[in-house]
Order: structure tokens, then sequence, then C-alpha cells
């Protein structure tokens, strides 16, 4: 990972056919160089649904990415602890269908893709929402 970047790496970039893992192990990263931002680590729908694939805890699985020099070394720890690679696998493949509303969202946010002018005032709207949901998860994190 590019240690200055400020966005993750895309939802759809793989290690060894795995979506998202790539994503999260620059989340944690990020979150240990405390550059994290309004991102999320472990906390997402979609963080919970790898780790729970996975077998691991947010703190599990960013103890094996602080260990770990690069992605090829993060999923050689992650074998090693044990998961079922085809269900993770399935998890994967159908990323793109479960997700799709998501990935929208996310590539516009990110500047992957330009929103029409229909998309971009249907983002507007979206922004108060995301904004007060986002403040929510952050007074929820902080709490006792």
């Amino acid at each position: 990972m590019d240690t200055s970047a400020s966005t993750p790496r895309r939802w759809s970039v793989e290690v060894d056919g795995i979506r998202w893992l790539p994503r999260m192990i620059d989340k944690a990263r990020m979150h240990r160089s405390g550059r994290l931002g309004a991102y999320l680590l472990g906390h997402s729908p979609v963080d919970r649904a790898l780790l729970m694939r996975l077998g691991l805890t947010t703190e599990q699985f960013a103890e094996i990415v602080d260990r770990s020099p690069d992605d090829q070394a993060v999923l050689t720890a992650l074998r090693a602890r044990g998961y079922d690679e085809e269900r993770v696998r399935r998890w994967s493949a159908r990323f793109p269908a479960t997700y799709r509303i998501y990935i929208r969202l996310w590539d516009i946010d990110e500047g992957y893709v330009r929103p029409n002018a229909v998309q971009a005032i249907g983002l507007a709207a979206f922004r108060p929402i995301e904004g007060a949901v986002m403040e929510l998860v952050r007074r929820v994190r902080r709490a006792p």
C-alpha cells in the first residue's frame, strides 16, 4: 500500500481471488497510522461479513496486518489460522450482486466514476442521511 494514500484500494481489487481483502488490509494500515479518517474498520457490514467468514475479530485481523509486510504475508497468516476458502471465494464471487448499491456510491465517492445529473441529485439528497449515519456510528464506537 502507498503509505501516503488517503483512500483504501477499490472494492474490486483482489488478493488470490478474494475481493475486499486488499481494501481491509489498507484500512487496517490506515487505522494504525492514524489516517483512517471517515472510513470504518470492522464496523461496516462488508467488513463484518468478510471477518465472519475468516473467523476473526477486527482486532485479530489488525494484528495479522500489523505483523505482515505485504498482502501475501497477510494471506499466508490467514491460511495458517484456518478458514473455509471456498466459502470466502463464494462470498467474493457474489460481491458485485450483493453490494451493487454500495458499489456505485463507493465508486462515485472515491472518484472512480462520475455521476450523471440524475445520480448527482440523488446523491446530494443522500449526503445528509449519510452524515447522520456516520455520526451515529462514531458515537456508538466511542460509547463505553
